[in-house]
């Protein structure tokens, strides 16, 4: 059962590593618990060479789902039509006033932000002028 936890972990922390999604702080301590985790399952395997062999393994099954995962984003960027603004003409039936008189929401359309392409950002635009 430990090893199961200990694979686990590892996988979730390697994860977190890899991202900015915790920042540099965040990053440091998960590859701290990667580091140890990877550890503690490799002692805990009988031998540990295949301990060794089985992070190891996961670590490349990582790399690849990753580059299968950035190439298809790759082929469907190419695909897509550019970016543009899309903003609404008309107010959604849902943003109709209340029979209680309370005013609709303003409306806003976010922009669609593409990485890489110039001019995309991700403010807002009132339809309205």
């Amino acid at each position: 059962m430990e090893q199961y936890l200990l694979a686990f972990l590892f996988l979730f922390t390697y994860a977190f590593a890899l991202s900015d999604f915790t920042g540099a702080r965040g990053r440091l301590y998960a590859v701290l618990a990667a580091l140890a985790s990877a550890i503690a399952f490799a002692a805990r395997t009988d031998p540990w060479e295949n301990g060794v062999l089985v992070v190891a393994f996961a670590l490349v099954a990582m790399g690849l789902f990753s580059a299968v995962v950035w190439g298809t984003w790759v082929l469907l960027e190419r695909r897509a039509a550019p970016a543009r603004i899309v903003t609404l003409r008309h107010a959604p039936e849902w943003s109709a006033p209340a029979q209680s008189g309370h005013a609709p929401l303003p409306l806003l359309a976010p922009a669609v932000a593409v990485p890489g392409r110039s001019g995309a950002d991700a403010r807002l635009r009132d339809p309205r002028g």
